[in-house]
This record gives C-alpha cells, sequence and structure tokens, in this order.
C-alpha cells in the first residue's frame, strides 16, 4: 500500500504544465531554425541555436521540481538564461518564460525574508549580464538602451510575478480568514444550541422534580400515615388512601401533561399546557399538605400585587419544595410559611420544625430515609431554587435553623422584580 496518497492525473497535468509551455518554446526555436537560416542571421553570436534550445529545455527538466525545490530551480532556471543571454549580446529572450515561471513559484511559495533575498539576487545576476553581454558586444549598444533593457528585463522577469503572487496569495489569506470565520459562526452556533438544549434539560428537570417530588412526598407521608393508623382508626386510614390515590392520579396527570409539552404529535384533546403557577396557589399547596396530615400555617402580612409569571412560579416552586422536603425529611415537624409584601420587595418564608422523634422511627422502620439526613443531598430541590431565583434576580438563602433545630427557606423579590407590565 503507497504510503503516500497519489495525486490526481488533473493535478500532476497542472503541476507539469509551466514547464510543457517552456519545452514548447525551445522545441519551436529548433523548428525555426531547421526552417530556415534566419535565426543565426539576426542573432549575434558563435553558439548554435541547437545549444540555446537545449539550455531552455534543461529549464523546462528544471522546472518540474519548481514547486518542491523553488530555490534550486530559480537558480538553474536563471542560470541558462543568463548563458543564453551572455552568447547573443544580450538579445535573445527565450528563456525569460521559465525564468518568469521559477520567479513567480519563489515569490508565492516561500517566507517574506528568503524570497526577497532570492528574487534580488536573480535580478541583479539578469541585468547585469544582460546588459555586460550589449555593451561589450560587437553591436556596442547604446548606454540608454542597455538601460531600458535591463529595467525591461527586471520588472517582466521578477516584479510583475512577484505582484502576482502577492495578489494570490492575498486572496488566499481572505478565504482562510473568511473560512475560519465561518468556522467560528459555525462553533458558536453549535455551542449556542447546546447551551439552550442543556437549559431546557435542566429547566424539564426541575419542573418533574417539582411536579413528582411534590406530590409523591405527600403519597408517602399519607401512606406512612394510613399505615400508623389501620388497627386503631381503620376508617380515618381509609380516607388516607382515599388521598394519596387522588395524589397519585394527580401526580400523573401533572406528569402526562408536562411531558406532552415536548412532543409535536401529541394531539392537543391529549393535555393542555400546563398554567404557570401563581403565589396565589401558595394556599393551595398548604391545603393540600394538611389534607396529607402535614402541620402547616400560613400567614401573609402586607397587600398582594401581581407580578411576573417568573417570579411567582419562583415563589411557588420554592414552597413546593419546601413543603415536599419537610414532608419526606422531618415528618409531624410543624411548619410556617410567610409571605410579607412591602413597597421594595415580596419576602417568602418556609420553615419547619424539628422533626418528630415518633415518626422518624416509623419512617425508618419503613426504610423511609427521614431525620436530620435533609441537610445531605440536595439533588434537584435545592439547585432548582437557587437557579429560577438567579433568573429573576431575587435573593434566597437555605439551611438549617440553629435555634430551633428545623430548616429554613427563604426567597426574597427585591423592587420590581418580575412585576408584570
Amino acid at each position: 500500500m503507497d504510503p503516500q496518497p497519489r495525486r490526481a492525473p488533473a493535478s500532476r497535468l497542472r503541476s507539469a504544465f509551466p514547464s510543457l509551455l517552456v519545452a514548447a518554446v525551445a522545441l519551436g526555436y529548433v523548428a525555426l531554425d531547421l526552417g530556415g537560416e534566419q535565426i543565426p542571421a539576426t542573432v549575434p553570436g558563435d553558439v548554435p541555436p541547437l545549444v540555446h534550445a537545449a539550455l531552455v529545455l534543461v529549464q523546462a527538466l528544471s522546472l518540474l521540481a519548481h514547486r518542491h525545490r523553488p530555490f534550486a530551480v530559480l537558480a538553474v532556471v536563471v542560470a541558462a538564461d543568463l548563458v543564453v543571454l551572455a552568447t547573443t549580446e544580450g538579445e535573445l529572450g527565450i528563456g525569460a518564460l521559465g525564468v518568469v515561471v521559477a520567479a513567480y513559484t519563489v515569490a508565492r511559495r516561500v517566507d517574506r525574508t528568503a524570497r526577497l533575498v532570492a528574487l534580488v539576487a536573480a535580478a541583479s545576476a539578469t541585468a547585469l549580464v544582460g546588459a555586460a553581454a550589449m555593451v561589450v558586444g560587437p553591436l556596442g549598444s547604446p548606454g540608454g538602451v542597455v538601460l531600458a533593457t535591463a529595467a525591461a528585463r527586471v520588472v517582466v522577469l521578477y516584479l510583475l510575478p512577484a505582484v502576482a503572487a502577492e495578489q494570490v496569495r492575498g486572496r488566499e489569506r481572505l478565504r482562510e480568514a473568511l473560512e475560519a470565520q465561518e468556522r467560528s459562526v459555525e462553533r458558536e452556533r453549535r455551542e449556542d444550541a447546546d447551551r439552550a438544549v442543556r437549559s431546557e434539560r435542566a429547566a424539564l428537570a426541575r419542573e418533574l422534580h417539582d411536579i413528582a417530588g411534590h406530590h409523591l412526598s405527600g403519597i408517602i407521608v399519607g401512606a406512612q400515615a394510613a399505615t400508623a393508623l389501620v388497627v386503631s382508626d381503620p376508617e380515618r386510614a381509609r380516607e388516607m388512601l382515599r388521598t394519596v390515590q387522588d395524589d397519585a392520579r394527580i401526580t400523573l396527570g401533572d406528569l402526562r401533561r408536562t411531558v406532552g409539552l415536548l412532543r409535536d404529535d401529541e394531539p392537543e384533546a391529549s393535555g393542555r399546557p400546563v398554567a404557570a403557577p401563581t403565589m396565589a396557589g401558595i394556599e393551595g399547596l398548604a391545603e393540600a399538605a394538611r389534607e396529607r396530615g402535614q402541620d402547616v400555617t400560613t400567614i401573609v402580612e402586607g397587600e398582594p400585587r401581581r407580578l411576573g409569571p417568573l417570579a411567582e412560579a419562583t415563589a411557588y416552586r420554592m414552597v413546593q419544595e419546601s413543603l415536599a422536603n419537610a414532608a419526606r425529611h422531618a415528618p409531624g415537624a410543624p411548619c410556617r410559611v410567610a409571605v410579607t409584601w412591602t413597597d421594595d420587595q415580596v419576602e417568602v418564608v418556609a420553615r419547619n420544625e424539628a422533626a418528630d422523634p415518633a415518626l422518624i422511627a416509623l419512617g425508618t422502620s419503613t426504610g423511609t430515609a427521614t431525620g436530620t439526613e435533609r441537610s445531605r443531598g440536595t439533588g434537584y430541590g435545592l439547585a432548582g431554587m437557587a437557579e429560577r431565583a438567579e433568573l429573576v434576580g431575587a435573593r434566597l438563602t437555605t439551611g438549617p435553623d440553629r435555634h430551633h433545630g428545623g430548616w429554613t427557606n427563604r426567597l426574597v423579590l427585591i423592587g420590581d422584580t418580575g412585576r408584570a407590565s
């Protein structure tokens, strides 16, 4: 297996095309010589035309390596052209095409300092040899003609190829810059899309946690209470089990509606979008918790007013998560939800006292995680609270209550945070 990929025929032909052109010049020169006596009569010097044609063929052969060894090729091509100039009193220019190709290649493929040195040296040699051949020849060309001819050779053989190479290099740099910009834009677009997906996933995880965590905590507490009352108060136990069933149905319906928002093919009748929760629903959360056996007290101070949907949802979810955590980690503990409205802020505090030791023992015996382990794993609950609070610019503080042994979550919506327009 060839270790290096072979170039396509078209690419090899493009690379060899300059050599073919120079070789065609040599063959044409030979054809002119064979077809008549014009060349020996018009070109001074004693060197036969076939020798000059051979020098041009040397140029053509060396140009086959012009992409890989530009300096060496330039040296060989210029040397052959200098021999032609020196032996024809500076009048024969059949080697000029090879010099143009070699000079363009150096200007195109070599770094700035090296190409400048190489081209200046080659141009100087061509100008000096050509001028000297014209001056010392039998015809003795005038000084003005010699200088004009030397300058023309430098411009045509070296300056114009260098300018053309610089133009091509500039277009390539521009194309590379545009491609790099396109890649950067595409990369930023993909990163934005990835961030949006992660944000949507986090929001979905929070929403599912808030819905399922709240209701499932109530189901667990209700089942525990029914278990404890099944012997002493069967009627009360049956009532608690009915409450558990209702909570389970509500949880299932909420989860179906939430997941239905993600499906484009979900029939409209399968579930309407869940309405954004509001602070007016906090009392409903407390009432549902009381039906499950929690001791919940709500206090509202000040004059309520409408806030923006994000702010109201943030407060609602904070209370919902607090009551769910209290039921799960501190069963039997009295809970207090206080909403305080002032002119410049709204403060929502959800606090539970220390857990009832008897219910902690009951939860432990039934395999339910309870007790003071509340402060260990936060899961999506506290993280979701913090993200929602940050989203609306609110202040959230959470932590154990050192004085009463319970837990306090405090959310402060400052100033016009989230206020409805």
